[in-house]
């Protein structure tokens, strides 16, 4: 846990975005930057008595943020998605923040953690992250057209057969070059790899999208 102290004010994380934001190649709108910025300052403060995050400076919270924004270009419009192990919110808020058309459920069983996800998307008024989920095998079937990982352990279990994705549907894994080839073998044959998303100022990060897949001699 990070020791005591004043957490950072969104108008430092606000002056963070603005900075960073043209080096991951993106162009974030006022009021985007604005939840943006009041996620990450009551994430900083919130980390303080619980543990979401690691010992992060407010400049790797900041990156974290634009990383994943970056895998919105990925989900297609009016997407109903899903973040598996959601924890302090990467990926699933920042997208749902520059994608209000999308529908986003986290997915997260521990009980700090769950409760900080349904507080801090209603206070920054993300109207489209929904109450979070403890586990993926409670939604119902065929019923999402996207799912989201950063950084979850044993995601292939969690995955399975992918029994709440609709066919063709999408998982985003935010991993690093070294882990794609894995993971890739992991996933199938439920799972096919498609072409990874460099992360830019990163040598290693990626963002690794799979389809769901049709096994053969099998039918949805």
């Amino acid at each position: 846990m990070l020791p005591a102290g004043a957490a950072s004010p969104p108008e430092a994380f606000q002056r963070l975005l603005e900075a960073r934001a043209p080096a991951f190649g993106l162009l974030l709108s006022e009021p985007a930057v604005a939840r943006l910025s009041r996620f990450l300052a009551r994430l900083d403060d919130a980390r303080r008595q619980t543990n979401l995050t690691g010992p992060l400076s407010i400049e790797e919270l900041a990156d974290h943020a634009l990383e994943s924004v970056l895998g919105e270009r990925l989900l297609a419009p009016r997407a109903e998605v899903v973040d598996i192990g959601s924890g302090a919110g990467f990926p699933g808020i920042p997208i749902a923040i520059v994608r209000p058309d999308l529908g986003v459920t986290p997915i997260e069983p521990r009980r700090k953690r769950s409760a900080f996800l349904d507080a801090v998307s209603r206070e920054i008024g993300v109207e489209n992250v929904f109450a979070p989920e403890a586990n993926v095998n409670n939604l119902p079937g065929n019923s999402v057209d996207a799912a989201l990982a950063r950084a979850v352990g044993k995601v292939d279990e969690i995955l399975g057969e992918g029994r709440f994705l609709k066919s063709g549907g999408l998982f985003l894994a935010w991993t690093t070059t070294s882990n794609v080839a894995a993971l890739t073998r992991r996933l199938a044959p439920f799972f096919s790899a498609q072409e990874p998303l460099p992360v830019p100022e990163s040598r290693h990060k990626v963002i690794a999208p799979f389809r769901k897949t049709v096994p053969r001699g099998t039918q949805e």
